[in-house]
């Protein structure tokens, strides 16, 4: 429904950034009582996830395997933009997103838009170098 939804996410973020501090990812997100857990792996059902986000009770999944594997392909990849950020706070930038949308607070936003916000969130909140929908191309094959 909007025209751009990663400029949705960058809005939402510049909130959280007061006179050019960044917040604390985890603190944000125990100051809106999201707990984070982690996991081995994901379900059997979505072996390519790497985080998700539950509403009820809030709760963001960190899935522990997934992201390690994807950290061993920057690595391997040599992107060096990516090195220095802590994947751990992009996924779960990307999540707390889905709590703040939680019950459409953005207005109707399709799927993909949901999704294109949520990383444009991350890359403001956390001030990444890259786009997070760059992690996706160094993926390993589930």
């Amino acid at each position: 429904m909007t025209d751009d939804p990663t400029e949705l996410g960058h809005r939402i973020a510049q909130r959280f950034i007061v006179r050019g501090a960044r917040p604390s990812v985890r603190d944000l997100t125990a100051q809106m009582g999201v707990e984070i857990v982690e996991r081995p792996e994901p379900p059997p059902a979505e072996p390519g996830v790497r985080s998700e986000y539950q509403a009820e009770p809030p709760r963001i999944t960190l899935y522990r395997n997934p992201i390690d594997s994807l950290a061993a392909a920057i690595h391997a990849n040599q992107r060096f933009d990516m090195l220095a950020c802590n994947l751990d706070d992009v996924h779960i930038a990307h999540e707390l997103f889905h709590h703040l949308e939680f019950g459409r607070r953005f207005g109707p936003l399709r799927p993909e838009e949901v999704e294109a916000a949520a990383q444009g969130f991350a890359e403001r909140l956390l001030g990444l170098a890259f786009h997070p929908d760059e992690l996706a191309e160094l993926e390993p094959e589930a």
